[in-house]
């Protein structure tokens, strides 16, 4: 094999970090023999780069293939994208075996590129994205390496030189990013629903939320496009829950049907015309994070909305398929409305009286007995909200309950949060003959004032209650508010004690004034990444490009334009090609720069002149550059004439800080 075949130690060192950093956003959802065989793999290159160990033969090669591949079969058992992406990372770890030549080398290289982008398909925050690019600068560091001799190989100038390259060819990517059309994507690549997930539940029963209430994740962000809301006027409306087994509340079978929802807010007028809005009207934008489910959330009432969602009775949201990536939508609400004023239907109200037999007694007859004693069902509501506000007690440790669990919470317990407050209250509603149903979702937010938008987390959840009143429709009722009016004013974090508040974890961080202000420039930056660059699809496009140019049609300048730098960036490519200095060595660019400095002050090199007759005739014009520019000349001819590569850092020092 001649030398410019073999794979050199720098090559082999290089390639193996890149690889190493390439693999490491994949050890989350890759199965954990895939990094036994990666350092086996690993452990065998090396052994055979020293001499010790011969290349495995085909034998062992499609041993290996057959291993990982039933392990594949074994441990995920279906090939949906995360097989995909393990199949491809087994491709790219055996390829190391096979790598006994420089075109070898470029091909696992190449095969790596490809690699860094399935990273994407699992996180696409900012801080993927400078991983990202540190395993590029990695990358092309081994492409460097792989074709350096040993005087050129050196680690600082091996990073410098790559990170320069990638650095310089930033602006033609970004303009291209903002000019290039964007087409829809031609085909979905939908995330593992497998993996761990966090978010709202479509079931809800005492404790269930116990996990969201203690989760700093994350849910969605909104952007208010005028005035933002107050926030006791921030329900972010989810899940209606109507059926009731005594313990768990789930979605009517009606609401789980996909047919029942409108896809437009044309199509959604059969139900929209039973929604009397008045008041002020809220438009604003959501992004939401990967739930894995197609659940999205909006203010009641929605009135109208872009975006794949679709609209059903009960005043909510649904995208048509599971959320596996951010997802943006608009939706314009109004909060003072008026819903099904005219009446239920009678297999509504028949679903939304609906309790299950045996269960609950005391809390059966305690609802009649009040009702009796209220006389109207306004009255009632109020007493039974006025019972929450003297007896109850808001707290995240809730004591456990049996069989009959509404009776133990009401009559002995009475410690709990906002699931046990809504599936009480609205069983006390049922029992009395008013139809009523659990609503589930976010409530409040935190504020962001340097970006203008509310941050909900996922111990934002919150859990309310809605009844149908004769000539008013539904009405929302919060009796979490009756109880710890401060959680739905201020925000979970001032409605708990010392004791509940070490539940939501990291207490100092929540408290600290200035680790908060940091937060939220974080997170104001990881915002406006998923705005402006992941959400950036053609309507972005041509607003942005309307704005510069409000006179031109957008879409016509925006292809214009990307003719435009296509054919400029082919132009200059060419010019720089065609007018490129092939140096055969280096030190021939490091005296080009000498004789340039001089030539600025007119002693330029003539054509046919030596180095050592241009540096008597330099230092007879200039003997204060005498000395200089003879030991440039020496250091030269030294590397050129002399072959020793070694002096070629000394040249360069020299004729960096040479000045005549």
């Amino acid at each position: 094999m001649g030398e410019l075949e073999q794979i050199s130690r720098a090559g082999l060192t290089w390639i193996l970090i890149a690889q190493a950093a390439i693999l490491a956003p994949h050890v989350e959802h890759a199965p954990l023999w895939l990094w036994a065989v990666w350092a086996i793999v690993v452990l065998w290159r090396v052994q055979v780069f020293r001499g010790a160990w011969p290349f495995p033969g085909r034998l062992l090669k499609l041993t290996l293939i057959v291993v990982c591949c039933g392990g594949l079969l074994l441990t995920l058992r279906r090939f949906n994208m995360q097989a995909m992406v393990v199949l491809l990372l087994i491709g790219f770890i055996l390829k190391l075996l096979e790598m006994k030549r420089r075109r070898d080398f470029l091909a696992l290289c190449y095969l790596g590129y490809f690699v860094i982008a399935t990273q994407f398909l699992f996180f696409s925050n900012v801080i993927a994205a400078l991983y990202g690019f540190i395993c590029v600068v990695l990358l092309t560091t081994a492409l460097l390496a792989v074709n350096q001799s040993l005087e050129q190989q050196n680690i600082r100038r091996s990073l410098r030189t790559s990170t320069g390259i990638l650095l310089r060819a930033t602006p033609i990517l970004l303009l291209l990013f903002i000019l290039t059309p964007r087409l829809g994507p031609l085909w979905a690549v939908p995330n593992p629903a497998a993996t761990a997930q966090t978010g709202m539940s479509d079931t809800m029963s005492p404790g269930g939320f116990n996990q969201l209430t203690s989760s700093n994740e994350p849910a969605f962000r909104v952007t208010f496009l005028g005035s933002n809301p107050t926030p006791p006027e921030l329900y972010w409306r989810g899940l209606v829950l109507s059926r009731f087994d005594g313990r768990t509340w789930y979605q009517s079978h009606s609401q789980m049907l996909s047919t029942n929802l409108r896809w437009t807010p044309a199509s959604a007028s059969e139900f929209l015309q039973h929604i009397e809005f008045g008041g002020r009207e809220f438009q604003y934008e959501i992004i939401i994070e990967p739930s894995h489910r197609p659940w999205v959330y909006a203010l009641a009432a929605p009135r109208q909305w872009q975006g794949d969602l679709g609209f059903g009775y009960e005043l909510r949201l649904q995208h048509r398929l599971p959320i596996t990536q951010r997802l943006q939508y608009s939706v314009t609400s109004t909060t003072d409305y008026r819903y099904q004023v005219d009446g239920l239907a009678e297999w509504q109200r028949e679903q939304e009286l609906a309790l299950p037999r045996q269960r609950n007694p005391q809390t059966h007859e305690l609802a009649q007995r009040w009702l009796a004693e209220a006389g109207s069902p306004q009255a009632y509501i109020e007493k039974v909200l006025q019972f929450y506000r003297e007896n109850f007690t808001y707290t995240l440790q809730p004591d456990l309950l049996g069989e009959h669990s509404v009776d133990e919470f009401l009559l002995t317990t009475r410690r709990g949060f906002c699931e046990h407050f809504s599936s009480s209250f609205v069983v006390l509603m049922r029992a009395a003959g008013i139809p009523a149903r659990v609503v589930v979702g976010y409530q409040g937010g935190s504020y962001n004032p340097s970006e203008n938008y509310w941050l909900v987390r996922q111990r934002d959840a919150h859990a309310w209650a809605e009844v149908w009143l004769a000539g008013q429709g539904w009405v929302r009722i919060d009796p979490t508010a009756a109880v710890a009016p401060e959680r739905i004013e201020r925000g979970i974090d001032y409605s708990l004690n010392e004791v509940d508040s070490r539940l939501l974890g990291n207490a100092l961080a929540r408290r600290s004034t200035l680790i908060n202000q940091l937060s939220m420039y974080w997170d104001a930056v990881d915002y406006n990444w998923t705005r402006w660059v992941l959400s950036y699809n053609s309507s972005r496009q041509q607003e942005l490009l309307g704005n510069w140019f409000a006179d031109v049609n957008s879409r016509k300048l925006m292809v214009w334009l990307s003719f435009a730098v296509g054919c400029a960036l082919i132009g200059w490519l060419w010019v720089i090609y065609r007018g490129r200095r092939i140096f055969q060595f280096p030190a021939d660019r490091y005296y080009l720069r000498f004789a340039q400095k001089l030539a600025r002050v007119s002693l330029a090199r003539e054509v046919g002149e030596s180095p050592q007759e241009y540096a008597a005739r330099v230092g007879t014009a200039r003997p204060d550059l005498k000395t200089d520019v003879q030991r440039i000349t020496t250091l030269y001819e030294v590397s050129n004439y002399g072959g020793n590569d070694k002096v070629v850092d000394d040249l360069a020092r020299a004729v960096r800080r040479f000045s005549p």
